[in-house]
């Protein structure tokens, strides 16, 4: 071989090598969900946000193979600006609960409860809360695993930042 790090196999010993095991059903109930939330995002400032990720035991690092979600919420206050970042995954953005906007790739999209958004890849992006009293809470599912798993994940946060490499050394 060339190095260490190359390897000739069978199709059937690389077929078996790349089995995974059965992925079962999920739920998480919503009062376990928003109660985490509550006590992650206690300490976060009026006008900023803090995020929870749901997670499958049979999957480790998502929901399903090559998908995440996570719940992120904006607090309600007067020190709502837009915090625009890019990154290499999709973003699809479900509103659960407030009102707002997000602008994306330079376009101010507003929302309510029930409505859904979606940002695709390496678009600049962010998200505001235009409630002075009640938290606006968002339900993201990306393909962040499958991203990673390609060695392709990158996050450009502040958007006037170098983008970052996300890989594990």
């Amino acid at each position: 071989m060339v190095n260490q790090r190359s390897n000739i196999i069978s199709t059937q010993e690389f077929r078996e090598k790349n089995k995974k095991p059965k992925v079962g059903a999920c739920i998480w109930k919503w009062k376990d969900v928003h109660s985490k939330l509550m006590d992650e995002t206690s300490t976060v400032s009026s006008g900023s946000s803090g995020s929870i990720s749901l997670v499958n035991a049979d999957v480790g690092d998502g929901i399903l193979p090559g998908l995440n979600a996570s719940v992120q919420v904006l607090k309600a206050g007067k020190d709502n600006n837009v915090h625009s970042h890019r990154h290499s995954m999709l973003a699809i953005f479900v509103v659960y609960q407030g009102e707002g906007y997000s602008i994306i790739d330079g376009e101010k999209i507003e929302w309510e409860k029930g409505d859904v958004v979606v940002a695709p890849p390496w678009l600049d992006h962010g998200h505001c809360n235009t409630s002075e009293t009640e938290d606006a809470i968002l339900l993201n599912i990306q393909d962040i695993p499958r991203v990673s798993d390609m060695g392709l994940w990158f996050i450009e946060e502040p958007e006037d930042e170098s983008p970052r490499h996300i890989i594990e050394e």
